[in-house]
């Protein structure tokens, strides 16, 4: 009989994959994650950051419209010696303290950029061929009419017969005038006695009454008194001034050549402060002259005296006030201040956002070239995020005056005005032939200037010229300069 023995061998438990399963999870969890940082880094994060640099670069352009706003309020209300101050933010928003759980590289890195003061070697010459004051003089000035009140108004006349009288009226070119002047030929009397000794015997005053020294007043005095001067005195032909306002007369036959001959020329000029004239006369205005005179009488005006026609040249840096960027996400822009004009260069290019301080236009059809010539002193440069503080001031500020000489007002004082630009590139250069155009065709356009008479700029390499000249060669054109010198420096401010 067969015993069977039946023994149990225990089988091993089947493997599970539920730990697996967690692991797998926290690392699909975690690469999901890294994923969206890695698209946040990628796209979200440069796009932060260029949307924070073109903000700055849009403070940055508006920081320097406020700069030239202030540059303009000194020179244009004579305030010397007076600072303004100025802040550049140099980086964004991004360089200050952030709150404990941001990520850094979930920030876009903060920008940064440099303030720097003349950091362009460029230079600008006005050259003209103007007017300026001196004796005796080698041109005869265009005086047609006088918009502003001039250094001179020089009048010659003539008589060819000294004892006929006559004179010219001097009048503005208008239907009813406020004044006139009458330059008068006139005799006048002159006494040949000193005066010195009274006629008669003075009576004694302690042993004579009241009655007596009224009789003597009446019967000695008075009579040989105008007995002397009228027995004594003589006729003589003189030159005099009448000065009429409103229909009344300031004065009357004022003396100015107490005797006068014949065939000889006399020269007045008009605003010698001792006739004082310059409060009474009206601008602008025309001197029609003669109105009507006596034919004895002959007049010359406007005559060759104290005016001389003489090059001039003023030289020196086109100083600059410069913001240049450190962009990580936008483009380089670099702002520029430059003769009053704030200009933008970016890779692409220059462009001129504010035109500088040249204009022309019209003044009662004659053109007038007016340059503010501003010249930045002082250098240096603060780069970094922080704010810059640039404090500005006008240490001095002439007008019409170049090469030391000074130019004449009120009337036409040039017959060509040159600007040379002298830039660092030829993207400067550019920029400034287009500045240029940009002034010669407002001028055209509006003011009805001729080609010829503000022919296109010229550039040559780094080197821009604009003329304004007349086609004739004659002194027509209105040059006003003005030289402005400005001290900039430059402080950092900490946050």
């Amino acid at each position: 009989m067969f015993r069977y023995t039946y023994s149990i061998v225990s089988m091993p438990a089947p493997l599970t994959d539920d730990g697996l399963s967690e692991v797998i999870g926290f690392i699909l969890i975690l690469a999901l994650i890294a994923a969206l940082a890695s698209l946040y880094i990628t796209y979200v994060v440069p796009a932060q950051g260029r949307e924070l640099e073109i903000r700055h670069m849009a403070e940055i352009n508006d920081q320097f419209l406020q700069y030239k706003a202030g540059v303009d309020s000194l020179w244009l209300n004579g305030q010397e010696n007076v600072p303004i101050s100025n802040t550049f933010t140099l980086g964004t928003v991004t360089g200050l303290t952030q709150g404990g759980f941001v990520v850094p590289i979930f920030q876009p890195y903060p920008s940064s950029g440099t303030i720097v003061v003349n950091g362009r070697n460029e230079t600008i010459d006005v050259i003209a061929d103007a007017l300026v004051l001196g004796f005796p003089g080698n041109i005869t000035p265009n005086m047609d009419q006088i918009f502003r009140e001039p250094d001179h108004v020089y009048i010659q006349l003539m008589t060819t017969n000294r004892d006929q009288g006559g004179w010219v009226i001097i009048r503005p070119d208008e239907a009813n005038p406020r004044w006139y002047i009458f330059l008068n030929i006139t005799p006048i009397v002159v006494s040949s006695g000193t005066g010195s000794q009274p006629p008669g015997t003075l009576p004694n005053l302690t042993q004579e009454n009241v009655p007596g020294i009224s009789n003597w007043i009446n019967n000695i005095l008075i009579p040989n008194w105008t007995k002397l001067v009228q027995g004594s005195g003589t006729s003589r032909p003189a030159l005099t001034m009448t000065l009429v306002k409103n229909g009344n007369a300031t004065f009357s036959n004022l003396t100015i050549i107490p005797e006068i001959v014949n065939n000889q020329n006399y020269t007045i000029d008009l605003l010698d402060d001792a006739y004082g004239l310059r409060s009474s006369l009206d601008y602008p205005f025309r001197i029609s002259t003669p109105l009507f005179h006596t034919p004895n009488i002959q007049v010359y005006y406007p005559v060759q005296i104290g005016y001389i026609s003489t090059p001039v040249k003023s030289s020196h840096p086109l100083g600059s006030l410069e913001f240049r960027s450190g962009n990580n996400y936008w483009i380089q822009q670099d702002y520029s201040y430059q003769q009053g004009g704030v200009f933008l260069r970016q890779p692409d290019g220059m462009v001129t956002k504010v035109i500088p301080l040249v204009t022309v236009t019209n003044r009662a059809g004659l053109p007038t070239v007016r340059v503010v010539d501003i010249l930045i002193e002082g250098s240096g440069n603060v780069g970094g995020t922080s704010p810059v503080q640039v404090i500005t001031m006008m240490t001095s500020r002439r007008e019409n005056t170049i090469d030391g000489v000074t130019l004449v007002r009120g009337i036409p004082n040039a017959r060509n005005v040159t600007l040379v630009i002298t830039a660092q590139d030829a993207v400067s250069a550019r920029v400034w032939n287009q500045t240029f155009s940009r002034i010669r065709q407002t001028a055209i356009n509006s003011e009805g200037f001729t080609p010829s008479l503000v022919p296109a700029p010229v550039q040559s390499g780094n080197t821009v010229q604009f003329t304004v000249c007349d086609p004739d060669s004659h002194y027509s054109l209105f040059l006003d300069y003005t030289r402005v010198n400005l001290s900039v420096n430059l402080q950092t401010v900490a946050l």
